[in-house]
């Protein structure tokens, strides 16, 4: 950056004012030619000297005088440079790797010519950016666990002081980005048009993956269990390998199958039968063939959790119906639960015989369906309390009965979240997933709202006021609660504010798959209810218990207070042995959430500490896994599309790495030339009149000690 400066004094007003400064000058001497006293010479020149220059400076005002002064600089545009760096710019084609395709035109001295009238500053990036010298790019080396370009773009821009001189970035990279949020969208965000060079072709190089390894989260003693592998190849058509199921270092079985390449998806399944209860991590592995570009996706971990017994449920009903059948039909689709059914008759007795409170021990749920009067208000109510009280699950599913023999006293009212009231409010009602629901685990994660799209259901109870602690799951279009979730001692309870919900199911049928959505809800219901609730005021857990080496690892917690109400405004902390602790930020609704990347491969164990007011409230624990797997290798195809896109989307070009000197060429940058100008009027309406005040009082003063006054 070049830069030179000059300055000049010059008037404003009319010159002529200045040839009285002579004028002026001679006069206060001649004043003081005599003086009454006499002083020494001294000090008569000191008065001469003071008067005078008053007198100059107050003409001088009139005359107007400027002092001016500019400087020129020549201003290098800053062009930022973003190398690509990661695990898939190892890939190789045609004898070399696209990280040393990339450095080759670096090292080209046309690249540096046509970039000599910018200021060059450059970043290599992977996960995460650092800084890169661009003499050393032949000498760096491709890796890390992800891509994330829109972090390099945004974190590269950040670091800069001087924004308003960067006149675009040069994005040299496969497009393969992986990790973090769309770059396209960040891009027209920058303020600054990308220029990317797109350089690796849109095929992938010869290799065998394992696409994804699948079981049930939860399985039982003695139950048959089937882990799921899907395998898929590229350049192995009619090769045969072998995939083995290991748990730690044994292994457990193994399977051959016929690779068909070119992409296709292949399934292999194991089945075994587990004999120990416990959390469980198995490990399988495809036989590596000679040639593959990489092995780190040769093998995946999957996760499952071996529970004791099968979930025992009971359908406690107050007489025969549609929603009883649909129940029991939901329920035992699922060969993890275990389902019995007693049904009320008409003289207060159940089918088969009487009432024993017997019918209720080791129960891990019980769904009370559309009961009467003697459910509701008998022996079975105040033996379901006790049973829910230490531990029961229950879900009550309101019908007819239930609006016609509610009373605000029944033994029920301690346990129901919602307390309803009659009448049954008929009319269609629309159904949502409620602001809480969204985060609960009873609710299925999906990409949008299967909720609203389902048909509607006849109406719903009205709701007299909100139990304490209760969680709105599922509520109609206005917001009235349909299906709210609570607590009671160590039981959790689940209640559905409607009726008819075999509706759901029938009329929807056939259509997108959606019936799935209302049957899936009452067996994610029955598992959710028969787990312990954890102790304490706060629950966290990881959003899945594998991760593959680079992505983002998703904690979330909810908080609550000492009634069991979402606890909003807490501070949540995610602790891991020898890591800095990650602060959750607040969702509301009492749920917390949080992203810690960069783990690497391995088993960690976290803590997670929720205060309120610098107190402590609660602790939980938990522990997932990083496996080697990188989400990196599960796609090496380049994306020209993407460069593409995003260079759109900020205002730049992409152009294929050998079309490098046409790109530069629409970049084109070149100096410019600043010039700034400034200027000081020395004859401003207050100094002048106070400095010639100050002059004269100083005149007065030598006058005054003089003897002169």
């Amino acid at each position: 950056m070049a830069e030179w400066s000059d300055s000049k004094l010059y008037l404003e007003g009319n010159g002529l004012f200045l040839l009285l400064v002579p004028v002026l000058g001679y006069l206060a001497y001649w004043v003081y030619r005599h003086t009454y006293p006499e002083v020494d010479t001294a000090r008569r020149s000191v008065l001469v000297v003071l008067r005078g220059a008053a007198l100059v400076l107050l003409v001088s005002v009139l005359a107007e005088p400027v002092f001016a002064w500019w400087s020129k600089q020549v201003i290098k545009p800053l062009v930022l440079v973003l190398v690509d760096t990661s695990a898939s710019m190892n890939t190789t084609e045609r004898g070399t790797t696209r990280l040393q395709q990339i450095a080759a035109v670096i090292a080209d001295a046309g690249w540096r010519s046509r970039l000599a009238q910018a200021e060059i500053r450059a970043w290599g990036f992977a996960e995460s950016v650092y800084p890169l010298a661009l003499d050393t790019a032949a000498v760096v080396q491709a890796g890390g666990q992800a891509t994330n370009i829109g972090h390099a773009l945004v974190a590269s821009l950040e670091s800069i002081d001087e924004r308003e001189q960067v006149q675009g970035f040069i994005l040299l990279s496969d497009g393969g980005h992986n990790l973090g949020r769309d770059p396209v969208q960040l891009a027209e965000e920058l303020g600054a048009p990308v220029y990317a060079l797109g350089v690796g072709g849109e095929e992938l190089p010869a290799g065998i993956q394992l696409a994804g390894v699948s079981t049930v989260q939860t399985g039982y003693v003695g139950q048959r269990q089937r882990i799921d592998a899907d395998v898929r190849s590229w350049g192995y058509e009619g090769v045969q390998a072998e995939v083995r199921l290991y748990e730690g270092e044994r292994e457990l079985q193994r399977q051959a199958v016929v690779l068909g390449g070119q992409g296709q998806l292949q399934r292999v399944s194991f089945t075994l039968t587990p004999q120990q209860a416990g959390p469980r991590i198995f490990r399988v592995v495809v036989t590596p063939e000679e040639g593959e570009f990489t092995r780190a996706d040769n093998e995946a971990l999957v996760f499952t959790r071996i529970l004791e017994e099968r979930t025992r449920v009971l359908l406690l009903a107050g007489g025969p119906g549609a929603d009883l059948t649909f129940l029991y039909r939901s329920l035992v689709a699922d060969s993890n639960i275990v389902v019995e059914t007693a049904v009320q008759r008409a003289d207060d007795a159940l089918y088969g015989g009487g009432w024993a409170p017997a019918i209720l021990r080791d129960r891990d749920v019980v769904f009370l369906v559309n009961p009467g009067a003697w459910l509701l208000n008998g022996p079975p109510a105040r033996e379901l309390v006790e049973r829910v009280e230490a531990g029961t699950g229950l879900v009550l599913v309101g019908g007819v009965r239930t609006a016609r023999d509610w009373r605000a006293d029944s033994p029920l009212a301690k346990l129901v979240p919602l307390q309803p009231s009659a009448p049954f409010t008929e009319g269609e009602t629309l159904l949502r997933i409620g602001a809480e629901g969204r985060y609960h685990p009873v609710i299925r994660k999906q990409a949008d709202d299967p909720w609203g799209r389902l048909p509607p259901l006849p109406g719903y109870f009205r709701v007299v006021r909100p139990w304490p602690g209760s969680l709105v799951l599922i509520e109609e279009s206005r917001g009235a609660p349909i299906f709210v979730a609570g607590t009671y001692g160590q039981g959790k309870i689940l209640a559905a504010l409607s009726a008819s919900f075999w509706r759901l199911d029938l009329m929807s049928s056939g259509v997108d798959g959606q019936p799935q959505t209302i049957r899936q809800l009452w067996r994610d219901a029955a598992k959710w209810l028969a787990l312990d609730a954890p102790s304490g005021r706060i629950r966290a857990s990881t959003e899945r218990h594998v991760y593959r080496g680079g992505e983002e690892v998703v904690f979330a917690a909810q908080v609550f207070d000492e009634l069991l109400r979402p606890q909003q405004g807490a501070a949540v902390q995610i602790a891991m042995p020898g890591r800095i602790a990650l602060e959750l930020q607040d969702q509301g609704a009492g749920h917390y959430r949080g992203v810690y990347s960069g783990l690497e491969p391995g088993e960690y164990a976290y803590s997670a500490t929720a205060g309120v007011d610098g107190a402590e409230v609660g602790v939980d624990e938990g522990r997932f896994i990083v496996e080697e797997y990188s989400i990196e290798f599960s796609d090496l195809r380049a994306d020209q599309a993407l460069l593409g896109d995003l260079a759109h989307a900020s205002g730049g070009a992409a152009l294929p790495l050998s079309d490098w000197e046409d790109l530069l060429h629409k970049l084109a940058p070149r100096k410019k030339v600043v010039e700034e100008a400034q200027s000081l009027s020395l004859w401003g309406p207050l100094w002048p009149a106070w400095l010639a005040i100050v002059l004269l009082a100083a005149e007065w003063l030598v006058r005054k000690r003089s003897g002169m006054i």
